[in-house]
């Protein structure tokens, strides 16, 4: 089942280490927003600065990820960078 997953607070320091974080999981977000598919990870992302909202979207973990990752394993893991960076999830 897909997650939509919504954050406030996210400052730009905080998007630029999700950023920095997922790139260790191999996944790569170019922009403040677009789409990805990397190793089985897939969904959509919109971070607006001025409002400091990041919003994913139909986040869906496939093979080969869900071999060492479920959503709800990402979802929390996602919580915590993003709440240790000041912001708040709102999911």
């Amino acid at each position: 089942m897909a997650k939509n997953l919504q954050y406030e607070g996210v400052k730009p320091e905080a998007f630029e280490q999700l950023k920095t974080k997922l790139q260790t999981y191999g996944i790569s977000l170019q922009a403040n927003n677009g789409s990805f598919s990397e190793k089985g990870v897939s969904g959509r992302y919109n971070y607006d600065a001025a409002t400091e909202q990041l919003r994913l979207e139909d986040l869906k973990v496939g093979f080969p990820a869900s071999m060492m990752v479920s959503e709800d394993t990402l979802q929390t893991r996602l919580d915590e960078l993003l709440v240790q960076h000041g912001g708040k999830a709102l999911h």
